[in-house]
């Protein structure tokens, strides 16, 4: 194992001037980017800690909201939390979310040097990874220091489990590293033990995302209301990917009610807005982009910024989930709009959110088949009746599985030796 982390190590110190070349090009020439590059590489560092203090680390935007009801807890319990991320949009998130509450930085890369230098500077009693992040620097590093590490909200897509398992030599003496490894689903705990993870680590916890619980500006929601039509039926794509919204507004062309819908794109790439803006004009629609909003249009609008989706969601009529519709995405999270109570198209691609789909399937209308997309929206458009009920069973089966964080915590707390 030393042998292997030790090449590790070397690439990574070798490699290092092409990083902070290309790091530094893409900085340069993308605004996103340049704010966590300095981060990233090692000249910016979080502030030291004086109590004690937990790390978190979550990538996505959907992790940096996941973890919510723990940073709260935390918080409640007087930790300092120190929050990392390596997204744009979890940064952005985690800064709306959160605010002054934690200490919000970027997770540098994986180099020994930086990452010990963070561990100084925190000084955590343990440290929480989200879902399945594998750095081996960070999690050697804290092994040596015997530092509790815990894996939570732990997850292993379908298309993950044969990259791990072809590389098993390598990811495994890390996996036990871990001191407790916190799984979404029986599903996730079968594919963790597929992979090498030790069974006797790994306990069922449940999906931090069924603890949602969103909130969104009134005042906003106001406004942008007042920017649909009169009568319009609203109709959110969320987390799009490419050729999806062709497939959706092709859809919609068909069934001929064009005319009555307002179509919000939200795509999971906002730097693709311009793409979206062409093909939409190619099949007849006029679509703005959201931050060059400055007049209506009746056809609809591109959301191209951050932190936008749940507004549209509580206004839609109807959602349609991006990334169901293409085979290498796997699905994105459907619980965001449940949770507003709005009925949720899904096509056939859920694998990377499976257990939640498996739960939630006969609270959704399903598209198998991307080709008849145009029936399901039209079932759903024309039965008003159908579309509430089904979104209210599958709000009362969200809240019924709420629970997760605080499984999560009862977990740790234990091993930790903390009274609840």
């Amino acid at each position: 194992m030393i042998f292997i982390y030790a090449i590790y190590v070397i690439l990574m110190y070798l490699f290092y001037p092409l990083i902070f070349i290309v790091f530094s090009i893409m900085a340069l020439f993308n605004k996103p980017i340049r704010k966590g590059a300095l981060s990233r590489l090692g000249f910016i560092y979080p502030k030291e800690n004086n109590k004690n203090a937990i790390w978190i680390h979550a990538v996505s935007v959907g992790e940096i909201v996941a973890v919510k009801e723990i940073v709260f807890y935390l918080v409640e319990k007087g930790y300092s939390v120190y929050l990392s991320t390596t997204t744009v949009g979890g940064y952005d998130i985690a800064k709306k979310n959160y605010g002054d509450k934690v200490e919000l930085f970027y997770l540098t890369l994986d180099y020994p040097n930086m990452i010990n230098k963070l561990i100084k500077l925190i000084s955590p009693e343990y440290v929480m990874i989200t879902e399945i992040e594998i750095w081996p620097s960070m999690i050697y590093c804290l092994h040596k220091k015997l530092i509790p590490l815990y894996m939570i909200n732990g997850r292993i897509g379908k298309k993950e489990i044969k990259g791990y398992k072809n590389f098993q030599f390598f990811f495994k003496p890390y996996f036990n590293m871990y001191r407790k490894i916190l799984a979404q689903s029986q599903i996730d705990k079968k594919n963790m033990i597929k992979i090498g993870m030790p069974e006797s680590l790994i306990k069922v916890t449940g999906n931090l995302k069924y603890d949602i619980n969103y909130s969104v500006n009134e005042e906003k929601i106001d406004d942008l209301e007042s920017r649909i039509p009169a009568n319009k039926f609203v109709i959110t794509v969320g987390s799009s990917h490419s050729n999806e919204e062709e497939i959706i507004l092709k859809a919609i062309n068909s069934l001929g009610i064009k005319e009555n819908i307002f179509i919000v794109i939200v795509p999971r790439d906002i730097n693709r807005g311009n793409e979206i803006k062409e093909i939409a004009a190619k099949l007849g629609y006029n679509l703005p982009l959201y931050m060059e909003y400055e007049t209506n249009s009746e056809d609809g609008i591109i959301i191209n910024t951050i932190g936008e989706l749940l507004n549209w969601y509580k206004l839609s009529d109807l959602v349609i989930m991006g990334g169901t519709f293409i085979g290498n995405v796997g699905g994105h999270n459907i619980l965001e709009a449940i949770y507003f109570k709005k009925p949720v198209i899904v096509g056939r691609y859920m694998y990377n959110f499976i257990e939640i789909y498996e739960y939630m399937k006969e609270c959704v209308f399903n598209c198998e088949d991307k080709n008849k997309l145009a029936e399901v929206i039209k079932y759903a458009y024309e039965n008003k009746d159908i579309r509430d009920a089904i979104s209210e069973k599958a709000y009362n089966l969200l809240i019924q599985n709420n629970g997760a964080s605080k499984r999560t915590m009862d977990i740790i707390n234990k091993f930790q030796g903390i009274q609840n």
